[in-house]
């Protein structure tokens, strides 16, 4: 008797835990609901272009959108990305070995002029929502001066709205300097 109840619960657990993980309910939840606001609005007064058409407003984020509202749960920060850590290096102390990894003004050098792809991820990620918080940019630079890996750290939000994946591009698209040596570049990114 005592088996066919815990056989019981657990089937009525199993399920319920497997239905929480694959629909994600809570997800609906937190959706931004300006995205879909004006779908039954009546458009403004129509216009007549060029082509003697008729042109309506749509809502699709003018300034008479209101801006989405990113929920506490959008705020928290997470990671997306490989954990980083440089490769296993040999050291032949015979060799007339001149590698070294890249040094800050190297760093800063590149960043300044490569931000601005970056700081595209960030806008376009927002969505248009009011956020504040960090962004944390960590990438493996190869000896050749090449980012061979990515990982990205931001407020949730931000990670679902594409950040990571286009980060990841800009990211790659940087050129350090060659040193012959790997480098682990954190690059920090501020919202207000």
């Amino acid at each position: 008797m005592r088996f066919s109840i815990g056989l019981a619960i657990g089937l009525v657990l199993g399920a319920t835990l497997g239905w929480l993980a694959t629909s994600r309910p809570w997800r609906r939840a937190t959706a931004p609901v300006a995205a879909t606001a004006d779908a039954g609005a009546e458009p403004d007064t129509p216009r007549k272009g060029k082509s003697g058409r008729r042109k309506h407003r749509r809502g699709d984020g003018g300034e008479d959108a209101p801006a989405p509202v990113v929920p506490a749960s959008g705020r928290a920060m997470t990671w997306r990305g490989p954990t980083i850590s440089l490769p296993d290096r040999a050291i032949d102390l015979g060799s007339d070995d001149s590698s070294r990894p890249l040094d800050n003004g190297e760093i800063d050098s590149v960043l300044q002029k490569s931000s601005d792809s970056m700081l595209d991820c960030i806008r376009e990620a927002l969505a248009g929502a009011s956020l504040e918080g960090d962004v944390k940019l960590q990438m493996l630079v190869t000896g050749d001066g090449r980012v061979s890996q990515v990982r990205v750290g931001a407020p949730r939000w931000l990670v679902e709205h594409g950040l990571a994946e286009c980060a990841s591009v800009a990211a790659r698209g940087m050129r350090f300097p060659a040193t012959g040596a790997p480098t682990i570049v954190d690059a920090p990114f501020h919202i207000d």
